[in-house]
């Protein structure tokens, strides 16, 4: 099996059709960070869409020996901001639903629990510095390296880990905050 790299390699010397399996790939991964920075569904799928024509545009960019993956995502990361830059506002945030509460039967209870627990996540999350929420993100749900976020958001890799430190030490605040409510 190819990796990325190789795939993308292949793309650059003209083989385009090659770029459906790096999609495949990427597709899913993409589409939630795209989702988390902007809430919006419809908005994301543009912005995946938009994500992958930059793939194809600026092929010749990509640099034999670099990591497809932070490429790729640093590439998601500038069409949120320049789509934000176009419309004149910042990606709004909503609110959690917790839904309606169900009859609280143990099982019921217990998926009450989790949904509780979900929403006080969601909001300690959401009460943390963008820079914070984009580098957990990206290291806790996107599942990338230090170093590749560090080349996703043109950081030193001591930075990204700072900056982790910090949101982890910012989440417990926000969690504290939360149960004394």
């Amino acid at each position: 099996m190819d990796t990325d790299e190789d795939i993308m390699a292949a793309v650059v010397n003209g083989q385009l059709e090659r770029l459906a399996e790096l999609y495949r790939r990427y597709r899913r991964p993409l589409y939630g960070f795209l989702l988390k920075r902007v809430n919006a569904p419809a908005a994301a799928e543009d912005l995946l869409q938009t994500t992958f024509e930059r793939v194809i545009k600026y092929r010749a960019s990509f640099r034999e020996g670099s990591s497809f993956r932070s490429w790729v995502f640093t590439i998601a990361r500038n069409a949120v901001h320049d789509s934000v830059r176009k419309e004149q506002r910042m990606p709004v945030k909503s609110d959690v639903d917790l839904g309606v509460l169900p009859i609280l039967t143990p099982s019921a209870h217990c998926d009450w629990e989790k949904r509780e627990t979900r929403s006080q996540s969601a909001a300690a999350l959401a009460a943390l510095p963008e820079s914070y929420r984009e580098v957990v993100d990206l290291a806790w749900k996107r599942g990338l390296k230090y170093a590749e976020i560090a080349e996703v958001l043109g950081l030193s890799e001591a930075n990204v880990k700072v900056r982790i430190h910090r949101a982890v030490k910012q989440l417990r605040i926000n969690y504290a905050k939360i149960e004394q409510q």
